[in-house]
């Protein structure tokens, strides 16, 4: 192979190119193919926000420039792919968005913040002029303004009732908000500027996150918030050991258990409901609003970095506690195993995974007859033959063992295949690399 620096790097034309990917401390590799698939000029100024609709088919981004701007997947890369002119671009089929957008949402007076979509194909969006604005992805104009006092940085539909949302605002306050009635019918002052909040899967709790790197937890059953606890996210000692702003707060898809929480102090978080089972290493994040995300089986997290770089990690081996746990619960160590690749020349600001298409599950399973990535999930909560008593090896030892069972899962899972990952910079573009090789033992 001569191709060996024939790698894409930023600035360079898209058109399928190979990307370099390293990897550090794993021995194995899952992103073994990775393909830069398109780039659009989506936004002027900086992408703060890009979020995929949940049946996949629509991907909203927003940021600098105040314009909501809402891509088409092209058919044969959704789910359902419903229409789409596959004349239109020049790379034909190849690219996996249309090249122009398909609605622009203006309306807002300053840096749209944060997006999230429901169930229903509504779209939020909030801003840095005050308010959170509603549309339909059949509809160009606004349909509801919801009014605040200060910087809206972040909203989430509730996950079961969608007449419901929640947003968090830089005035200290989270409020659950009723769209039909345009009222706030509940609010807490949780003291410290608010810059996440979720509600967990089943909509019963809601997260709050806060400048000051406090995480609170709220039941918001009957719509009224009940103090529930309050985590530190930060480290016991040493420079982090005051909180950092939370910029990211995911739980991970279909598991109510597992928090993913994004911080400025350069680390990702999960929680196993409020004990902390990982921390995540090796991106940079200490004063810009990345999050990072779950792949759709839960199965990776990526996040962007200020280097230019995603980072990402898989979660399998998360859950392989490296000592006895029956002493020590979950490895609470850092896992700065994770595979990286360069996708801007400034900071990446976001990097997501697109939701799974249909075809590519079929395809990885008729091809290597293994469970879709939802696999991943269930063998996060697996018990450990160390807690059964079956072992009297060192810690060397387990080590070598976890690293080795480990990578024999991911090359059963081959959850990486077909994976794609969506990018947005600092200078507005939007990329899309998409990964088509199988895992390999380095």
């Amino acid at each position: 192979g001569g191709d060996g620096d024939d790698f894409w790097t930023p600035g360079a034309k898209p058109s399928g190119r190979r990307v370099k990917v390293q990897v550090h401390k794993k021995i194995y590799k899952e992103f073994t193919d990775l393909r830069i698939v398109q780039e659009i000029g989506a936004h002027k100024g900086a992408v703060w926000s890009m979020k995929f609709s949940l049946d996949g088919l629509y991907l909203a981004s927003a940021g600098q420039d105040e314009i909501v701007r809402i891509w088409q997947v092209r058919e044969g890369h959704g789910n359902r792919g419903d229409g789409g002119d596959p004349s239109s671009g020049s790379a034909g089929s190849a690219t996996f968005f249309h090249q122009k957008p398909y609605r622009l949402y203006g309306g807002h007076k300053a840096d749209i913040l944060d997006l999230c979509w429901s169930k229903t194909q509504f779209l939020l969006s909030s801003s840095m002029d005050k308010t959170v604005r509603l549309w339909h992805i059949s509809m160009n104009e606004c349909l509801r303004v919801f009014s605040h006092t200060d910087f809206v940085t972040s909203i989430q539909f509730h996950p079961v009732d969608d007449k419901y949302f929640l947003s968090g605002s830089l005035d200290e306050k989270a409020r659950l908000w009723s769209i039909p009635e345009q009222t706030v019918v509940d609010w807490v002052n949780v003291h410290e500027m608010v810059t996440a909040v979720c509600f967990s899967p089943d909509g019963k709790k809601a997260v709050i996150g806060s400048y000051k790197g406090k995480c609170r937890f709220y039941s918001v059953e009957g719509n009224q918030f009940e103090y529930i606890t309050q985590m530190d996210v930060k480290n016991t000692r040493g420079k982090n050991s005051r909180g950092k702003k939370i910029t990211g707060l995911q739980y991970m898809p279909g598991v109510e258990r597992f928090l993913l929480v994004t911080s400025n102090d350069s680390r990702i978080r999960m929680y196993d409901g409020f004990t902390l089972c990982c921390k995540y290493k090796g991106h940079r994040n200490a004063n810009s609003q990345i999050a990072s995300g779950f792949s759709p089986g839960g199965g990776f997290v990526a996040c962007g970095s200020e280097d230019g770089s995603v980072c990402i990690w898989s979660t399998i081996n998360t859950f392989i506690p490296s000592v006895n746990p029956f002493y020590t619960g979950y490895r609470s160590d850092k896992n700065a195993s994770c595979e990286q690749f360069l996708a801007h020349d400034d900071i990446v600001t976001s990097a997501i995974f697109a939701p799974l298409s249909d075809d590519v599950t079929a395809r990885v399973s008729r091809n290597l007859g293994i469970a879709p990535p939802t696999a991943a999930a269930e063998a996060l909560v697996k018990p450990s033959l160390k807690r059964l008593g079956l072992g009297g090896k060192t810690k060397a030892d387990q080590e070598r063992e976890d690293a080795q069972r480990a990578g024999d899962m991911a090359m059963k899972a081959a959850a990486a295949v077909g994976q794609t990952i969506v990018t947005s910079g600092f200078s507005g573009e939007i990329r899309v690399f998409e990964n088509i090789g199988l895992p390999i033992w380095l």
